[in-house]
C-alpha cells in the first residue's frame, strides 16, 4: 500500500466532511483525524489509482493543484505507511518514499522533534541521549516499549510498517447533504461563491467516488430570522463537473436578490443519475462540440429561468400547425453511427430531394388572403384530423407576395378560401 498524506491547518468539522468528500474521487480508502490541537489530517491509499491518475508525482500534482485552488494551506507527504506519510509531510520532504527501505532512510537523519508524540515523552528521549528518529527505530521495540511507554513503541512500530495501522475510513453517504456557516452575514451573492465552490468540489467527490452524477442539485441559503431560501438548480444531463454546476449556480445567483442577509450555506443533491460518458476517440470533437453548446444552454436556463429557453421538436403529424411542439432546450446524446446499406442510403436521399419545401416560420394562425397571381410550385394536398373532429382539407402552393416575398398558402378545399400560413425569411 501507499499513502498520500494531507496535513492541514484547523477546520470546522463540516469543512473536513466536505474535503474528505472531495478526496475519495482519487481513493476509495480516505481516513480523517482531528488532533488535540484542532490541526487536520487526511489520508489516501493512493496505491491502487495510479493506473487511473498516473504516477504517485503526477497524483500528488493534482491534489495539490485541487486543494491551491479550494484555498486551503497544507503539507503532503508519501509513504507505505500513513504515520510515515504524515511525517515525511511534517518534514516538508517533497519526494515519495515508496518502500520500507526507502522510507527508513528518509527518517533517518530527521530529529525527534517531528515524531507525533507527546512532549513529555520526547522530552525523556532527549534526556536519554537520542537526537535522531533512526537512533530510535535501532531500539528493540520492548526496550522502547519498557522505557518510554507502550504507546510510544506501538507508534514507532506503525511509523516504520512493522505494524498495521488501524483506520477508520471515510464512508460516502446515501445522499450528499453539506453546509457551511459564516461568521459575519453575507449580504451579496458573490461573496457565496468561493464557499459554494468548496462544497461543490466535495459533491463531485462524492458522485465519483459513487459513479454517479446530478441532474439537479439545490443551494440551500440560511438566514437567521425567516424562512429558508431554496435554488433549484437543473442540467439538461447528468453531471458531476464542479465546475460545471458551479457556473450554473453563478448565473442563478446573479439573478438572486438577497432580501435577508445570509448566514450559513447548504448543498443538497438527493437524486442520484448515471454519468453520461463522452466518446473520447473517433468522434469526440463532436461529441465536445455538443456538449459546450449544452452547457451555454444550461446557463441561459439558470440565468433567465428554466422555462425560457426552449426548443422546436417535430412531431408525426401531417397538418402542419400541429406537427412541433415546444419543450426545454435539450441536445441528443451523441450516438454511435448506424451502419446503413448503400441501397438503403440512396432511398433516404431520394426521398429527401423530392420531399415538398417547408418554410421555417409558420404564422400562430392561418390569414386570409386574396389569391396570389402567381404560384410557383403545387398543390400539395393535405387531408387529415378526422380522428379528432379537427379535420382539415387543403391544398398547398409556393406563391410569391406583392413584394417578392415567398409564402407558402393554401386553398381550402371546402370553402374556396386562401390563406397564407407561412413564409421564408
Amino acid at each position: 500500500m501507499l499513502w498520500l498524506c494531507i496535513l492541514l491547518p484547523p477546520l470546522a468539522p463540516d469543512a473536513l466532511e466536505t474535503l474528505a468528500l472531495w478526496a475519495m474521487q482519487w481513493s476509495s480508502q480516505v481516513s480523517r483525524r482531528v488532533d488535540a490541537d484542532g490541526a487536520a489530517t487526511l489520508w489516501l491509499e493512493i496505491g491502487a489509482s495510479r493506473q487511473l491518475f498516473g504516477d504517485h508525482d503526477a497524483l500528488r500534482v493534482h491534489v495539490a493543484t485541487g486543494l491551491a485552488q479550494l484555498g486551503y494551506a497544507h503539507q503532503l507527504g508519501i509513504a507505505p505507511t500513513p504515520q510515515g506519510a504524515a511525517l515525511l509531510a511534517r518534514a516538508g520532504i517533497a519526494s515519495a518514499a515508496l518502500t520500507r527501505a526507502q522510507l527508513l532512510q528518509r527518517l533517518e537523519p530527521l530529529p525527534l522533534a517531528l515524531l507525533a508524540l507527546p512532549g513529555e515523552q520526547l522530552a525523556a528521549l532527549h534526556s536519554a541521549g537520542l537526537r535522531r528518529i533512526g537512533e530510535l527505530l535501532a531500539l528493540p521495540a520492548a526496550s522502547i516499549a519498557r522505557r518510554f511507554g507502550p504507546d510510544a513503541s506501538r507508534y514507532l512500530q506503525r511509523l516504520s510498517g512493522a505494524a498495521h495501522e488501524p483506520l477508520r475510513y471515510v464512508r460516502p453517504p446515501a445522499r450528499f447533504d453539506n453546509r457551511c456557516e459564516f461568521d459575519e452575514a453575507i449580504t451579496d451573492t458573490t461573496a457565496l461563491l468561493f464557499p459554494l465552490r468548496r462544497l461543490l468540489a466535495g459533491l463531485e467527490g462524492f458522485l465519483r467516488a459513487r459513479d454517479r452524477a446530478v441532474q439537479r442539485y439545490t443551494l440551500r441559503l440560511e438566514h437567521r430570522h425567516g424562512a429558508t431560501t431554496r435554488l433549484v438548480i437543473g442540467l439538461a444531463r447528468p453531471s458531476r463537473d464542479a465546475l460545471q454546476l458551479q457556473s450554473l449556480a453563478r448565473e442563478r445567483l446573479a439573478a438572486t436578490t438577497l432580501t435577508t442577509p445570509v448566514h450559513g450555506l447548504g448543498v443538497e443533491a438527493h437524486e442520484l443519475a448515471q454519468p453520461l460518458l463522452q466518446q473520447g476517440e473517433l468522434f469526440a470533437c463532436a461529441a465536445q462540440h455538443s456538449e459546450q453548446l449544452q452547457q451555454v444552454l444550461d446557463r441561459l436556463a439558470a440565468r433567465l429561468g428554466a422555462g425560457a429557453v426552449q426548443a422546436l421538436d417535430s412531431v408525426a403529424e401531417h397538418r402542419p400547425e400541429r406537427a412541433w411542439h415546444m419543450h426545454a432546450a435539450q441536445l441528443a446524446a451523441p450516438a454511435t453511427l448506424p451502419i446503413t446499406l448503400p441501397d438503403d442510403a440512396a432511398r433516404a436521399l431520394r426521398a429527401a430531394a423530392m420531399a415538398p419545401e417547408r418554410p421555417c416560420w409558420l404564422l400562430p394562425e392561418p390569414q386570409p388572403i386574396d389569391m396570389p397571381r402567381l404560384l410557383l410550385a403545387g398543390p400539395e394536398r393535405i387531408e387529415s384530423g378526422w380522428w379528432d373532429g379537427a379535420d382539415v382539407a387543403r391544398d398547398y402552393y409556393l406563391a410569391r407576395g406583392a413584394h417578392g416575398a415567398r409564402l407558402w398558402v393554401f386553398r381550402d378545399l371546402r370553402s374556396g378560401a386562401w390563406y397564407v400560413h407561412g413564409l421564408w425569411a
